[in-house]
């Protein structure tokens, strides 16, 4: 029997933590995030519409419009979402185009109850907003201003502290997914990037001032707009999965597969998994997550113009990497059948799905 470790310490595009943050009072202090298990036995699916928070058998636990969470947002669609200890943070499409690039988007944070602590606009089409441990500060990945931008972590102004982007060479355009990694003692971000050129970066960012590049995937080449990369750890392995969205074709996605002994390594590629005829091609496929049980969950989005998504459920393959030196570049790849699958979930458009250990009643 395989034996499932969900990743330790993970904050960010598709993982729930135990993570500490702010209080529930937006005048309260804040708390570093802690150390979390990345375990949980609740789904967060942002989408068109709002937030479902949907339990692990299908059933939804709860649900919340855009504007019951951050106030006025009838033109809202689904972006990011994070833990934030006893919170959420949340990113969204506003509608207008009043950010950077031309396409506005707004960050917030809301606590258990449902109470908004801040809410910014103007970020150019938000893909992400997550806490940093270092001087808990909030990223956000700004996909159209091609950068990360750190902010005060309480929302009390948008001035930037500092970003990462393009004056480094190997953080390409347009960021759309990250996840926050804290491993032996320093703090990482892992970041897909969606253009032509797609790929997924990963980022010592434990130095406010200083963020180093680590790794790349894949080494040479491309992969086909990569959205929302994850790293959990089975079997002593680190794996590293990506919502593929063009994996297969124009508008027809897998889920990527790439391992390491060492989640600061750059990873080996295995396989990109591929739906069969029981679910159907995936046409925007947004987001990946694995259990600690080994139960894999693909969000499909089903495309834009709030079409109807769903959040699918598969089993974990066994598999290793291939042995005729595929490297997962564009075309140069392995498919491998995804296996059977249980719809969970259909909704407008949604993002994501990411456990997490609570949610908002």
């Amino acid at each position: 029997m395989r034996h499932f470790v969900s990743l330790l310490f993970v904050v960010g595009c598709s993982a729930g933590s135990d993570s500490q943050g702010m209080g529930g009072d937006s005048g309260s202090p804040m708390v570093a995030p802690t150390a979390g298990s990345g375990e949980g036995d609740v789904l967060v699916v942002p989408h068109a519409n709002g937030v479902t928070f949907l339990g692990l058998d299908g059933a939804t636990v709860a649900s919340h419009t855009w504007t019951e969470l951050v106030g006025n947002c009838a033109s809202c669609g689904a972006e990011g979402s994070s833990p934030d200890g006893n919170g959420l943070l949340l990113s969204f499409t506003t509608g207008g185009g009043g950010g950077p690039g031309g396409r506005s988007g707004g960050i917030a944070r809301v606590d258990l109850d449902g109470n908004l602590d801040f809410r910014l606009d103007g970020f150019a089409f938000p893909h992400d907003v997550i806490r940093d441990p270092a001087d808990n500060s909030v990223f956000v990945v700004e996909t159209l201003a091609h950068q990360l931008t750190w902010i005060a972590g309480d929302g009390g102004s948008d001035a930037p502290l500092r970003t990462l982007g393009s004056d480094n060479a190997e953080f390409i355009d347009n960021p759309n997914g990250a996840e926050r990694l804290d491993y032996n003692g320093r703090t990482y971000v892992v970041v897909s990037h969606r253009p032509a050129s797609g790929r997924i970066t990963m980022w010592d960012i434990t130095t406010p001032d200083d963020p180093t590049f680590v790794w790349r995937f894949p080494a040479t080449g491309s992969v086909g707009v990569p959205h929302c990369p994850i790293l959990r750890e089975v079997d002593g392995q680190w794996w590293l999965l990506w919502a593929h969205t063009e994996g297969i074709a124009t508008n027809q996605g897998s889920v990527g597969l790439a391992v390491t002994s060492d989640p600061t390594m750059a990873p080996t590629y295995v396989a990109d998994l591929a739906p069969g005829d029981d679910v159907g091609p995936f046409t925007f496929l947004r987001g990946v997550e694995l259990t600690a049980d080994g139960r894999l969950f693909v969000t499909d989005s089903g495309g834009g113009g709030g079409a109807t998504g769903r959040v699918i459920e598969a089993g974990w393959p066994d598999l290793a990497p291939p042995t005729t030196g595929e490297t997962g570049e564009l075309g140069n790849q392995v498919f491998e059948d995804l296996g059977s699958t249980t719809v969970h979930l259909q909704v407008s458009s949604p993002f994501e799905a990411w456990l997490w250990d609570r949610f908002i009643e």
